[in-house]
């Protein structure tokens, strides 16, 4: 099944280009179990220009994390156990205990499940404007990270 997301993810960036970018950062932040780091590698590693695409992907992203945090918001914690299991929302739960906002920015700057992070802010409650600010400024940085490991990519497989 993931390979099958991964095949969708490199069709849709090969054919819509920085619009396919917009289209998978947004479904990733709440729903999409691609990786970032997959969305952004591919879309520079075929030269997609790397400053478009980091802005495309930060600003999909954002959206779609506003997206999960209403989802969360709305289907409270129900809908984070049947989307992902009842020990990974016990382990982000005792996260937001510990760091509050900043367990968003975490979330956003690593590998951690970023979606989960998203519906356990607004099942959390947590204030949407600094959930906002906390994202943007770091899944530009997770962004830029791996826009710029593609770019370098690309010299390699595009000789």
């Amino acid at each position: 099944m993931f390979e099958s997301f991964v095949e969708f993810t490199r069709e849709c960036i090969e054919s819509n280009g920085i619009t396919g970018i917009f289209i998978i950062a947004l479904f990733e932040s709440f729903i999409f179990p691609v990786p970032t780091a997959l969305i952004i590698t591919t879309g520079t590693a075929l030269n997609l220009d790397v400053y478009s695409v980091v802005v495309m992907a930060t600003i999909g992203s954002v959206l779609g994390a506003v997206v999960g945090y209403y989802v969360g918001a709305r289907g409270g914690r129900p809908v984070l156990v049947w989307l992902f299991n009842e020990k990974k929302v016990e382990r982000v739960d005792r996260y937001f205990d510990k760091y509050g906002v900043y367990a968003v920015g975490v979330a956003a700057l690593t590998p951690l499940p970023f979606k989960i992070f998203t519906i356990s802010a607004g099942v959390a409650r947590m204030k949407l404007i600094p959930f906002i600010l906390i994202c943007i400024p770091t899944r530009f940085i997770q962004f830029l990270l791996f826009a710029l490991f593609g770019d370098v990519l690309s010299q390699f497989i595009f000789l």
